[in-house]
């Protein structure tokens, strides 16, 4: 569920298909994400979980697996 729904905002925020978003996608690479695009997807991950993501994260971001990660470690920590 957490997966699809960071694909959803991936493909929202790049314009690329959701079926065509897999784990090993890079976000730069793949996807043509900009700095300002991973702060939008870190937004709107803060905002679907209620949670907050340090800015310096963004930097180890290199492919969707790193965001699905990322959001999991986050997660994990609220409880």
């Amino acid at each position: 569920m957490m997966k699809q729904k960071i694909n959803d905002i991936l493909a929202d925020v790049s314009g690329v298909d959701v079926g065509s978003i897999l784990e090993t996608t890079r976000l730069v690479d793949d996807l043509g994400l900009t700095s300002f695009d991973l702060a939008d997807i870190i937004v709107s991950i803060e905002d679907e979980y209620g949670v907050s993501i340090p800015d310096e994260e963004l930097q180890s971001l290199q492919t969707v697996g790193d965001v699905y990660e990322l959001a999991g470690r986050v997660l994990k920590n609220e409880d």
